[in-house]
């Protein structure tokens, strides 16, 4: 069984194999989502580990770059954080004649040669948490890669691109004033509503199993609230669990869920100093470089220090790294002592655990000219204890996590898909309690999400896409084999390429078949010729070890093997004859097929040249006035 950041990879989900599949054999563009709790993550910590491809993984926000193991999008790329609009300046390649603004592309994008050799050879790109990227971002990525690759007619410029998120989750980040420039150029500020996307559809594969709830009425449930298909009964069923006399003060570990940072703010630090122990200070180290917000605050997962007390509850930011798992990003606990160096938490079940510190790293890609190789270098590192205040979470923060324990506070929903989110933390219908009922104008999706929905590839469509993907991954492998000589190896990837799609009998593969045969010719004569040339060099070689020879038996030696080097070298001159004369044969069968089609060419050219004067003449007889005819004008 593979294990991936202490998670067993359940080798029977079909959807998780396809894309897998998809990324080892294909270059295909891909949109990966699924619903709360089916592996998104895990995904793409299974595709980090396992992939061999030149890879950079990017999200749009620090926080999420950290989580992922890699980038922002804006620190990679070096985007300006203001909205690009269809033909801006800013992206053409060259200026106008006569236009005095000399911005380009080049000018906006200055890339050091670092990051240029990066973008080159550059061939996964991973995109997390790819429902918070505005459209526009994407065609700017899209058309950085098509121009700093020097491959404007390719998607990408050639890059595979990967998108994981999902759009019923979390809205793009776009203010009003952004939005009210780019709504004249498209239709929505989601990534699917991109020029790129709208011109290369992506192979869209919904992850279907969820791990993260085991009772099939609440998932059916949080499915019907995803897609805004809640009826007033199981509204009902649902606000039965809100309780306005509930407490979260015991020892049950119940989290707020709240939807603005204000009320979770003021939550956690009334909780805190409602307790009557000792609070202690536990500094954190941040060492070289990290992203900073516009205020210049570093962003980071949690507090750069602590303020815990005996008593508060708070929560895990990382898996446990042993093999016993005793607690799991997003486990809720209670602080049971406090010492300078050392910290226990109880948690529900009453197992103490000692937390230990634990360490974020800020990455950078660069290039590695021996391995030839794209790696991340750390620039930056964020030590402490993995903890945070958690008698209260925004849901925006809450996303990605599982909680045991749910107190829900939605009655200010105020964002698509915000009580979903929340609700599907949860890992079970028992261990949720409302704060405040929920009004059914808060349930709500976005329209332009649930059409976009519709386009999920179907799975036979993601079998024949998959199968003609691996296809052409095998006839990339012949072209290389065939360059190598390496016929056997090119016969065995043929073979495969016939299980996955058979093009014998189509015109493409006619002609892959005389482009191939032609350059194999070319090799073939270019080995000959360096042949050739080897056995001459290596004669007079000989010869002047012969001359230099100063006694008599070493140049009988010498003769001899002079004399079997004439006998190999004529042969060699014998089989290159031959192959000449089959090159020629082959060279003469292709210029026939040539000459060929340019006599047919030709016919069909005096053909229509015929038929245009034709043409001409009945034009021209239809014209003639009657007394035209008359006097017998023709």
């Amino acid at each position: 069984m593979t294990t991936i950041d202490n998670i067993e990879l359940d080798e029977n989900n079909v959807e998780f194999n396809y894309a897998s599949e998809f990324v080892k054999h294909t270059d295909k563009l891909v949109y990966l989502t699924g619903k709360a709790g089916t592996g998104k993550t895990t995904f793409l910590k299974s595709l980090k580990s396992n992939t061999s491809k030149n890879t950079v993984i990017l999200a749009p926000t620090g926080v999420a770059a950290i989580n992922a193991g890699g980038q922002t999008i804006h620190s990679f790329f070096h985007l300006p954080f203001g909205p690009f609009v269809v033909n801006d300046k800013r992206l053409r390649t060259s200026k106008e004649l006569g236009d005095l603004d000399n911005t380009t592309i080049y000018s906006t994008f200055k890339y050091k040669d670092d990051k240029k050799i990066i973008i080159e050879q550059l061939e996964l790109l991973i995109i997390d948490e790819i429902s918070m990227v505005r459209c526009d971002t994407l065609d700017v990525i899209d058309k950085i890669l098509r121009v700093f690759r020097k491959k404007p007619f390719l998607p990408f410029g050639g890059v595979q691109v990967i998108l994981i998120g999902d759009t019923f989750q979390l809205p793009p980040i776009a203010d009003f004033a952004q939005w009210e420039i780019l709504k004249n150029y498209y239709e929505s500020p989601f990534f699917f509503s991109s020029k790129i996307v709208a011109e290369n559809k992506p192979i869209y594969i919904e992850l279907k199993k969820i791990y993260r709830q085991k009772e099939q009425e609440f998932i059916d449930l949080l499915n019907k609230i995803r897609v805004n298909q809640i009826n007033e009964i199981e509204l009902n069923d649902l606000n039965k669990k809100y309780n306005p006399t509930f407490s979260s003060n015991g020892i049950d570990n119940h989290i707020i869920l709240s939807t603005t940072n204000a009320q979770v703010n003021q939550t956690n630090a009334t909780k805190l100093d409602e307790l009557k122990s000792e609070t202690k200070i536990f500094e954190g180290e941040v060492t070289g470089i990290f992203p900073k917000d516009s205020k210049g605050t570093f962003v980071l997962p949690t507090e750069q220090n602590l303020h815990l007390k005996i008593g508060a509850q708070v929560m895990i930011l990382k898996n446990d790294s042993g093999g016993i798992k005793r607690y799991f990003n997003g486990k809720i606990g209670k602080i049971s002592s406090l010492e300078d160096n050392k910290i226990i938490v109880e948690f529900s079940d009453e197992n103490k655990v000692q937390i230990e510190k634990t360490s974020w790293n800020n990455i950078q890609y660069i290039w590695n000219k021996e391995k030839r190789k794209i790696e991340e270098t750390t620039i930056g590192t964020f030590t402490q204890y993995p903890l945070r205040l958690a008698w209260a979470i925004t849901v925006h923060k809450s996303q990605g996590l599982t909680f045991e324990r749910v107190y829900a506070d939605l009655g200010s929903a105020f964002e698509d898909g915000q009580v979903y989110v929340a609700l599907s933390r949860c890992t079970s219908f028992s261990g949720l309690v409302l704060k405040s009922q929920i009004p059914r104008n808060k349930i709500s999706t976005n329209n332009k999400v649930l059409e976009f929905a519709k386009s999920e590839t179907p799975s036979t469509l993601i079998v024949q896409e998959l199968n003609s993907g691996k296809a052409d991954y095998f006839y990339r492998r012949i072209r290389e084999d065939i360059k190598t000589f390496n016929f056997s190896e090119a016969y065995s990837n043929f073979v495969k390429v016939l299980k996955f799609r058979n093009d014998i009998e189509t015109e493409t593969f006619k002609k892959y078949f005389i482009i191939t045969a032609s350059k194999l010719v070319s090799y073939i004569k270019k080995y000959e010729e360096l042949e050739y040339i080897n056995v001459e060099l290596e004669t007079k070689l000989l010869l002047e070890q012969i001359k230099n020879s100063q006694q008599n038996s070493e140049f009988k030696v010498l003769l001899s093997n002079n004399k079997k080097l004439e006998t190999s070298n004529e042969n060699h001159r014998t089989r290159i004859v031959t192959l000449i004369d089959d090159n020629l044969k082959v060279d003469k069968l292709i210029i026939d097929y040539i000459k060929t089609a340019e006599e047919q060419s030709f016919k069909i050219a005096e053909l229509e040249e015929t038929e245009n004067r034709n043409k001409k003449e009945i034009e021209r007889l239809r014209k003639l006035k009657w007394y035209h005819k008359l006097i017998g004008k023709k």
